[in-house]
């Protein structure tokens, strides 16, 4: 049983080196995806942690309209998949501690990272993605995962439809985040496990426009930029999605044995 209308952010920062000089960009993004967030109808709880020891202890969640985006000092090398891994676990247990009646109909964990991860140990990348499918499937948990890097490409650790890669530029920053809270937002207008629209194409080429990438001879610049592949990829699990969605519906309405 969920609250309707009720969602909940999870937001997971990369306070890493990897984002150089645009980690005051991606705090402004952030700070925009909240007031969006806020503006819209429904209600909605932000949790916003970053990484590093801490991602998975989490206090109580705060209404996105009275949320803070913290400083992003840089730290070194970043354990993305380590605090991805925990902000999963602590925000489990603080949803499993809510009267049933309470809980949001909409759980999002939205991370920007600048796609480095030079320090995990606890969590490999198909330990992270077997974690990350069984909250989707089980839970309707969205990961949406905004990468700021020279070469960037989908997350491995969740669905391609949400999963983009940002140029390392404001513009860049800027765009990816807005796409991602642009999905958050037509999320939150349907139920559970009900498909939603991933990325669109305009948004990627937005987040990381194809002359990013272009040399002084005029290269093809489509072939160097990942956005072609990510949409193809991104039909394919919307499609599984839509199986899974299918499944669940049939296993719900199946009459129980007496």
């Amino acid at each position: 049983m969920t609250k309707p209308g009720r969602s909940v952010i999870a937001l997971l920062l990369d306070r890493s080196s990897s984002l150089g000089p645009l980690r005051d960009e991606v705090r402004a993004a952030v700070a925009g995806l909240l007031t969006e967030q806020a503006a819209r109808p429904g209600e909605v709880e932000v949790y916003v942690t970053t990484t590093g020891r801490r991602a998975g202890k989490l206090g109580g969640g705060i209404p996105a309209g009275d949320a803070a985006v913290p400083k992003l000092r840089g730290r070194g090398t970043a354990a993305v998949r380590d605090s991805l891994g925990a902000l999963v676990g602590g925000l489990g247990s603080a949803l499993a501690g809510m009267p049933e009646d309470e809980r949001p109909a909409r759980v999002f964990l939205v991370v920007v990272t600048g796609g480095a991860d030079e320090g995990s140990a606890t969590w490999g990348p198909d330990e992270l993605r077997d974690l990350v499918a069984t909250q989707e499937r089980d839970y309707a948990w969205e990961v949406v995962t905004v990468t700021v890097a020279e070469h960037a490409g989908l997350a491995p650790w969740g669905e391609g439809f949400r999963s983009i890669g940002a140029a390392p530029t404001a513009e860049g920053v800027r765009a990816g985040v807005a796409a991602a809270s642009a999905y958050v937002a037509r999320a939150r207008e349907v139920g559970p496990w009900e498909p939603v629209a991933g990325f669109s194409q305009e948004e990627r080429w937005a987040a990381y426009p194809p002359a990013f990438h272009a040399d002084e001879a005029g290269a093809d610049e489509t072939a160097v930029i990942p956005v072609i592949t990510a949409e193809r990829l991104a039909e394919a699990d919307r499609a599984d999605a839509e199986s899974r969605r299918r499944w669940w519906e049939h296993l719900l309405r199946r009459p129980a044995k007496v």
